[in-house]
């Protein structure tokens, strides 16, 4: 099942139950750096005055761009769903596709993608469009996960864990796809570990992932504290002059 099937990704975002769930548990069981935290101070890094989420989701992220950057903060997204989500924060957001953003060329000067061109079924042209509705040394920062994400908790199911589908874009990949439209790439991967308490917390999150929530009733018996190696990369890419 690949994460990049426009039916599943419409199934799966068309509520916000699921990624609310995972979010939640990620937050309160992470030990060390927090992606989230490194991909706000990224797009902070490049001091952006007109801003872009791209995949925006319910729109927490969002919220953090538009209360401490200052800056002119808008969002997209293909769920009617998270952008009504997004609106409801007071946040201005409209449903459309990363494909076809329905903005100019050269109307911000920062892109953030967090978590979402791997959804893209075209991912080429999401990265076109990425970039072409930046200005001149604009930034985009793309965040995304390594293939081995979480690798201790699949491998818990057998030979389950090497049948997930390839994640088109994926710590290895992007710097490649991404030079193809940007000047500079810069790759920082941020690892951390979800300790999870007991068995259910496990079975919990495993639940409420998108491709993989039937693994979860045939969970084995493990020793908890149960740790795994949660593995995210922020992108930052900046357009040429």
């Amino acid at each position: 099942m690949r994460l990049d099937n426009p039916l599943l990704v419409r199934w799966e975002f068309a509520s916000e139950e699921r990624l609310n769930k995972r979010n939640a548990i990620f937050r309160a069981l992470v030990q060390g750096e927090s992606a989230e935290d490194a991909a706000v101070a990224a797009v902070e890094g490049v001091r952006p005055t007109r801003l872009l989420d791209v995949g925006c989701g319910p729109g927490e992220l969002t919220e953090r761009f538009a209360n401490g950057l200052g800056a002119d903060v808008h969002a997209i997204d293909i769920s009617p769903r998270m952008v009504e989500l997004t609106r409801n924060r007071g946040l201005d957001a409209q449903v459309a596709d990363a494909e076809s953003i329905p903005f100019g060329d050269g109307e911000f000067d920062c892109v953030f993608a967090g978590w979402v061109l791997y959804h893209a079924p075209n991912l080429e042209r999401a990265v076109d469009e990425c970039a072409r509705v930046l200005q001149p040394r604009g930034h985009l920062v793309a965040t995304t996960l390594a293939e081995d994400n979480l690798a201790e908790v699949w491998e818990l199911f057998d030979d389950e864990g090497e049948r997930r589908a390839p994640i088109s874009f994926n710590r290895v990949n992007g710097t490649e796809l991404l030079e193809r439209r940007f000047a500079r790439v810069e790759r920082r991967d941020i690892d951390s570990t979800l300790v999870f308490p007991d068995i259910e917390s496990i079975r919990t999150f495993i639940a409420s992932t998108i491709d993989r929530a039937h693994l979860a009733p045939s969970l084995p018996r493990v020793q908890v504290p149960f740790h795994a190696t949660a593995r995210h990369t922020v992108f930052v890419a900046e357009k040429s002059g």
